[in-house]
């Protein structure tokens, strides 16, 4: 599943959008059925057009920063990413860092799982479970 490779590429992505504005990078690395799950339990994004759809926004309200730091677990990515300034949609920063676990399958983006801490990061890119 995930390796160095993909960690490259979500690099590049997360520069192109945040250095350019470019989400292209990131549309060709999701899967049509990817789905991004929020940090509470619940409806998220269900394919490939909301994910793009939320970035896009994220995009206009000055979505900035950097990832600090990339985990490669089993078939998962931790990625730690540290917002340029803090965030005004309640979503929880542990001591500074948002953290959200990608799970890629043949070079794609199948799921993105936002956590609130990084141990629930960690159990949850552990757990290997079904997506």
């Amino acid at each position: 599943m995930g390796n160095s490779t993909d960690i490259g590429r979500l690099g590049e992505a997360w520069e192109a959008m945040s250095a350019r504005g470019d989400l292209s990078v990131l549309a060709a690395m999701l899967a049509p059925e990817a789905k991004w799950r929020g940090v509470e339990d619940g409806p998220g994004c269900e394919n490939r057009q909301m994910i793009l759809a939320i970035m896009e926004r994220n995009l206009s309200d000055g979505l900035a920063g950097r990832i600090e730091e990339t985990i490669k677990v089993g078939g998962r990515i931790l990625v730690a990413f540290r917002p340029a300034r803090p965030r005004d949609d309640g979503r929880p920063l542990d001591q500074g860092l948002a953290y959200v676990v990608v799970t890629m399958l043949d070079g794609q983006v199948i799921e993105m799982k936002g956590c609130v801490d990084r141990a629930a990061a960690l159990r949850y890119a552990r757990s290997g479970g079904s997506v």
